[in-house]
């Protein structure tokens, strides 16, 4: 199976990708997406959407784990955050690939064993767990990889329709006529 993470922002969101085999994990690709500096947030989403379809497209994941929105003390930050979050599961979606979502916390947790971890500790140990000579760069890419890893380590992997890890019947069927149109 292959998974994506994608860690979002409306600057740089970065993807993960791992070919999931029983408890093994392999390190496909990661990067991330770069809208142009002082575009637009229109021009950005579009940007996030077309570029991560392209990933999707090339790849073709069968699942797909992306971090919550975090919601600090900028209202607008985080509406804007929220656009982003919203084109990228809207990619995946129109692909069929289903989107688990996880707290900044869990993905920390789930990955260096402590939730308040830096992103520094994440990419070290993404690096370990994946038997990299290299850490993945920029530290995006390499926290859209812990998200992967956290998705992949959960004991109901693709099963827990009730958490939104598996998209109901109707809207799949949905989403497939909206891209034979």
């Amino acid at each position: 199976m292959v998974l994506i993470g994608v860690d979002p922002s409306s600057t740089s969101t970065g993807y993960g990708v791992l070919q999931c085999v029983g408890r093994r994990y392999t390190y496909v690709a990661s990067g991330c997406i770069r809208p142009p500096r002082g575009a637009a947030v229109d021009d950005r989403l579009v940007t996030l959407h077309a570029q991560l379809a392209e990933v999707v497209a090339q790849f073709r994941p069968q699942a797909a784990a992306m971090e919550r929105t975090f919601v600090g003390r900028d209202a607008a930050a985080a509406a804007t955050l929220g656009q982003a979050r919203g084109v990228l599961v809207l990619a995946l979606r129109q692909a069929g690939v289903p989107v688990a979502h996880y707290t900044p916390a869990e993905v920390k947790k789930a990955v260096v064993g402590n939730g308040q971890a830096t992103k520094q500790q994440v990419q070290f140990m993404v690096t370990r767990l994946l038997g990299l000579a290299v850490a993945p760069e920029p530290l995006d890419a390499s926290d859209a990889l812990a998200i992967a890893l956290c998705h992949a380590c959960q004991p109901d992997f693709l099963v827990d329709s009730a958490h939104g890890r598996r998209a109901r019947p109707e809207i799949d069927a949905l989403l497939r006529r909206m891209v034979r149109r």
